[in-house]
């Protein structure tokens, strides 16, 4: 049985249960070449018998392309992590690894601004105010002026959105659902957005738009270039590397607000229907899924990663296999990752039934609009009720 792009390293005990059965384990990307692969191969009939996917899982759900796993496997999975592989009351997926972002703060650069370390921000207000004092002392010769950094619009990506549309869920103005159906233009959208460029021109968009490419934002956030930013797991890599006085807090929150994350990294696994064997691609993703030495092995050994199972992630406090990170710097930024993923509503980004790409696309492109135009609310309006409308013509739409 083929498995596409797994990362699993325990399957010995699936392979001791079911004798004569081995595995072949092929590799592909993520994004929109994940998504391209897996409908190519689903239109020349070339069907694996377990299929990975992220931000697309859902849109291929509903395809109806998956097998259902057991209620009882999937309960043992917090809901932010298999909501995007569910229809209904069926799951059609498990999580073998997981991610959430948090913020990141560099507490140098922090207490250079004359700020307490031990008052970090709690509310959008405190945030905003914290980052427009760091970046009136913060200056460096190549960058200018900077504070918060998230990445600029890429309309090749929908790694963006998994950086900011946190902001949009704590405020009750989510881009889309589940399931896809779009809400962007919702009346608390315009405020966040507002908000959003409030910390955004805390920065230059210099580092804004280059930080990634041309230095890394993980090591200009080390230098302190960078003070604030949002992050997961896979950040911690690289800030570790520093082993800088930072810190990683849940995000602060909007007047009336409720605590969001986005799932990043979320490796989900799915069976699909018509493949050779369909059922022992069930048993696969329910017997090496739910397994905790499956789901510890990335994070105890490649970084990147944290486990997804509730069992694990519960541990938070003092989870110690994570060896893949290598400084109690990044230990701690993850094991706030780990809370914010059991606790703090995490969810997946909407899962769009069609033309994802197009639409994290257009979003992208509004992003960029109301960002560099510096739009004022009633141009991010229009924009949204453009994005809206555009939205609901694409999930309409074949192609």
């Amino acid at each position: 049985m083929v498995l596409g792009r797994s990362r699993s390293r325990d399957v010995s005990p699936f392979l001791e249960r079911h004798p004569g059965v081995s595995l072949k384990i092929t590799s592909h990307s993520w994004d929109w070449d994940l998504r391209q692969n897996q409908l190519m191969a689903l239109a020349a009939g070339i069907i694996p018998d377990v299929t990975y996917g992220e931000a697309y899982v859902n849109e291929f759900v509903q395809l109806g392309v998956y097998n259902a796993v057991s209620n009882a496997a999937a309960q043992q999975f917090p809901e932010g992590t298999i909501r995007g592989a569910k229809v209904e009351d069926k799951f059609y997926g498990l999580p073998m690894s997981s991610g959430a972002d948090v913020l990141f703060i560099n507490l140098t650069t922090w207490e250079k601004a004359g700020l307490d370390r031990n008052k970090l921000p709690k509310t959008w207000d405190e945030l905003v105010s914290a980052c427009q004092a760091i970046t009136k002392i913060n200056y460096d010769p190549k960058w200018g002026n900077n504070c918060y950094f998230t990445y600029g619009p890429d309309p090749n990506t929908y790694g963006t959105a998994m950086r900011i549309l946190h902001w949009f869920n704590q405020n009750d103005a989510p881009l889309g659902s589940d399931l896809g159906v779009p809400s962007a233009n919702l009346p608390k959208a315009v405020d966040t957005w507002l908000f959003h460029n409030d910390l955004m021109w805390t920065s230059t968009e210099a580092s804004i738009m280059q930080a990634e490419s041309e230095a890394g934002s993980g090591r200009l956030f080390n230098e302190g270039v960078i003070a604030i930013k949002p992050g997961w797991n896979n950040d911690a890599t690289s800030v570790g590397e520093g082993n800088i006085d930072a810190v990683a807090i849940e995000f602060p929150l909007p007047p009336g607000g409720h605590p969001a994350t986005i799932v990043i990294g979320n490796q989900i696994n799915s069976p699909l229907k018509n493949g050779k064997h369909p059922d022992l691609a069930i048993a696969l993703v329910e017997e090496t899924l739910t397994s905790e030495a499956t789901q510890a092995w990335l994070a105890d050994n490649a970084g990147i990663w944290i486990p997804a199972l509730k069992s694990l992630l519960e541990q938070y406090e003092t989870y110690d296999r994570l060896g893949g990170y290598k400084t109690e710097i990044a230990k701690k930024i993850v094991r706030v990752t780990m809370k914010a993923l059991l606790e703090g509503g995490a969810g997946p980004l909407p899962g769009w039934p069609k033309n994802g790409s197009r639409i994290w696309a257009e979003w992208n492109n509004t992003y960029l609009r109301i960002w560099k135009g510096r739009l004022q609310a009633p141009e991010i309006q229009k924009e949204l009720d453009n994005l809206q409308a555009t939205i609901e013509q694409l999930v309409r739409k074949t192609g």
